[in-house]
């Protein structure tokens, strides 16, 4: 049997692969539609049911909040479309509860209208007219009103309107205004603010007052001007006082500013003065209406006892009147007499008298510090109420400094410099004895023995305070200094049973330049310079000094003796021959 082997068309084999492609295309197509037939036959229902469902229900009516604003409410529920704005406690409660904001166009209000179905809430905005429609009701003229008037002015015509539609209206948002700073700032112009904040905060804007030498601003005169419709200023009593501000934080002194406002800077001006019992004495700005408590309240109050303090004030008028002397109620004046607290001028002067007299205790006490002076408060009793000695005061080196005006001055000063510029051996008595007392002495120092009233009691060293005092109660210091002209000069330790000679040779003895016979002691309790052979007892805190010997000054001495010698004997010489 012979096989015939035929070779295959080339046009055959691509009409077989075509064809096997279109049955894999046919299997894929149904397998995706038995697959996802479920999912159509499902959600074509859903689709023609909600098309329907929205066909057979009514559209809601739009309000005419919604027609005013364009703004469409998208989801179910109370909500509103209010901006966040920081408000302080302070300009809450004197800008907004009080209802002093001035409404104006921009701001924005929210409408509340309940009509026992779901409330209907929206933000009306104020028109550039001034007028704000108000759903239901229709245009209400508030731009120009304060908000409190606003309020009343809505509230009207929602009730001349509507008996029983349930309306409420409240500010929401504030607007931007433009308010102008003129004057001694740094950068005068026009500034955007809110109705919430104050003159201080736009002066700091505006880059801040004017001080020298680029110019003289005044703190407590600061003008809040308005406009009439003329263009021309009102007259106001609204102002700054920035210095009382910042003693006593009273809105009334940095005002809030309101639409229309504009701050005027001036100038520096006239001034008054307060000295003598204040906490601050010194010269302040003049305003206009300025009384006797507000010069006290710039000096930060009195310093002394309100009971006991009186006050006079000088004025010196510029028409070349005589000064007047006016005494002052300082207790009825900050109590509010009106008649007590009189009304300032420029220029005048106040003087406080009644500052509390008071001691100051330092040191070893258990409760130091300053002490009121009452009904002759004596030594004694001031350490009784300061809670007694601590164990370390040292009583032998107490003291007690008066404060003593000698009339220094600079004259005084130039005299005691050339003073010391000269030797010992050129000044007078008297030259001598005021050096003393200027450089050796403490001044104001009073002769008070502690250790003799507080442990033998001597009344007679208990003395009476007075005002300035101070009393100096030292740390115990079981030592004595030996200094000067010693081998080892150091702080031995006391010991009762030495003597002056024992303190030396514990500091290694004299040196080859001491001079033994002019050994000093200094007294720690009056630091009084003696002799040491009149010092019988070394007490503790007393200082012992070696002085050292003057080069040469044997050889001066023993010239000086052989010049006064000669001058003797020539002399009665001279004498001798004349009687003859």
């Amino acid at each position: 049997m012979i096989t015939k082997i035929c070779k295959p068309d080339p046009a055959d084999a691509h009409a077989g692969r075509l064809t096997t492609l279109a049955c894999r295309c046919i299997v894929g197509l149904l397998v995706f539609a038995f697959a996802f037939e479920p999912i159509l036959l499902y959600a074509q229902p859903r689709r023609r049911q909600t098309e329907r469902e929205k066909k057979e229900k009514p559209k809601r009516r739009q309000s005419d909040i919604e027609a005013f604003s364009g703004l469409e409410e998208e989801q179910k529920g109370v909500e509103t479309q209010i901006e966040a704005e920081r408000l302080s406690k302070a300009a809450y409660d004197t800008v907004i509860r009080s209802g002093r904001y001035i409404v104006g166009p921009n701001d924005v209000f929210v409408v509340v209208v309940d009509r026992n179905e779901e409330p209907e809430v929206q933000e009306v905005l104020v028109g550039a007219t001034g007028k704000l429609v108000i759903p239901y009701v229709g245009a209400v003229q508030v731009a120009g009103l304060s908000l409190k008037e606003a309020d009343a002015a809505i509230q009207a015509t929602v009730q001349s309107s509507f008996q029983h539609l349930d309306i409420s209206i409240t500010l929401a948002f504030l607007r931007r205004f433009t308010v102008n700073v003129v004057g001694e700032v740094r950068f005068p112009g026009a500034y955007d603010v809110r109705g919430v904040e104050q003159v201080s905060e736009l002066i700091k804007k505006s880059g801040g007052l004017l001080k020298e030498p680029e110019g003289r601003a005044s703190l407590r005169n600061i003008q809040v001007q308005r406009f009439s419709d003329e263009g021309t200023v009102e007259k106001s009593n609204r102002k700054a006082d920035l210095a009382l501000w910042r003693l006593t934080g009273e809105i009334d002194y940095n005002p809030f500013l309101l639409d229309g406002d504009q701050i005027l800077v001036p100038v520096l001006g006239d001034s008054i003065s307060v000295s003598g019992a204040v906490q601050r004495p010194g010269n302040y700005e003049y305003a206009p209406g300025d009384r006797v408590t507000d010069l006290v309240r710039l000096a930060s109050g009195l310093a002394g006892n309100l009971k006991t303090a009186t006050a006079e004030l000088l004025r010196l008028p510029k028409d070349g009147k005589p000064e007047k002397r006016i005494q002052i109620d300082l207790a009825r004046a900050l109590a509010g007499d009106s008649t007590a607290n009189i009304q300032l001028q420029a220029g005048d002067k106040l003087h406080v008298e009644g500052r509390e007299q008071r001691v100051t205790l330092e040191g070893e006490v258990r409760f130091p510090g300053a002490y009121p002076i009452e009904d002759g408060l004596r030594l004694k009793e001031l350490i009784h109420r300061a809670g007694g000695f601590t164990p370390s005061a040292s009583l032998a080196q107490a003291s007690v400094v008066r404060q003593i005006d000698y009339g220094h001055n600079n004259e005084e000063d130039v005299v005691l410099n050339r003073l010391l510029s000269l030797p010992r051996t050129q000044l007078t008595d008297e030259e001598q004895a005021l050096l003393t007392m200027r450089t050796q002495q403490v001044p104001g120092r009073l002769p008070v023995d502690f250790t003799s009233l507080f442990e033998r009691g001597k009344n007679e060293h208990n003395i009476r305070l007075k005002g300035g005092d101070i009393i100096r109660i030292p740390r115990f210091t079981p030592s004595v200094l030996v200094n000067g002209s010693v081998l080892a000069p150091a702080a031995i330790p006391y010991d009762s049973t030495y003597t002056i000679n024992d303190y030396i040779d514990r500091a290694g003895g004299f040196s080859d330049r001491a001079k033994r016979g002019g050994v000093i002691v200094i007294k720690g309790n009056t630091l009084n310079r003696v002799k040491a052979s009149k010092v019988n007892q070394i007490a503790p805190g007393d200082a012992i000094f070696v002085p050292d010997k003057v080069p040469g000054q044997g050889w001066r001495i023993f010239r000086e003796t052989l010049l006064v010698a000669t001058q003797i004997a020539t002399l009665i010489l001279i004498i001798q021959n004349t009687r003859r």
